[in-house]
């Protein structure tokens, strides 16, 4: 997943979107389903240095050790793991980041926004995910 990293918005946020079955009592509305995973700026950079040290073919290291060296496994892990499951859910995934931490709350009143409000669910397709 390409992700910008700028410097005045150094908090990022993956959130999973649902979408209530025709047999729920409010069907169509949108809901959290997962997260959110919190990282910052400095997080993506290790993950991108252990990427670089798991492809080096002069100091051979397995992903998982490139994982741990640089201290981005959970992370990796986390995102990993809600990319399958959101794909198996028929859910998408988003991405946000802030120039500050955001409490879990606004997510969630982000999405219930969005199933009254056009520009909230504007804002909520803008950041959809395109896989990762």
């Amino acid at each position: 997943m390409q992700l910008n990293t700028d410097p005045k918005r150094p908090h990022h946020y993956i959130i999973g979107v649902g979408v209530k079955s025709m047999r729920s009592k409010d069907p169509g509305k949108i809901y959290l389903k997962y997260g959110p995973i919190y990282y910052t700026n400095d997080d993506v950079t290790k993950v991108r240095d252990a990427k670089v040290l798991s492809e080096d073919r002069l100091f051979k290291t397995s992903s998982l050790d490139a994982l741990t060296i640089n201290e981005c496994s959970q992370l990796v892990h986390s995102l990993t793991a809600m990319k399958y499951s959101a794909s198996a859910n028929d859910c998408t995934l988003h991405h946000f980041s802030s120039e500050h931490k955001l409490d879990d709350e606004v997510f969630e009143t982000l999405i219930n926004a969005a199933n009254i409000s056009k520009s909230s669910m504007k804002l909520l397709k803008d950041s959809q995910t395109r896989g990762f």
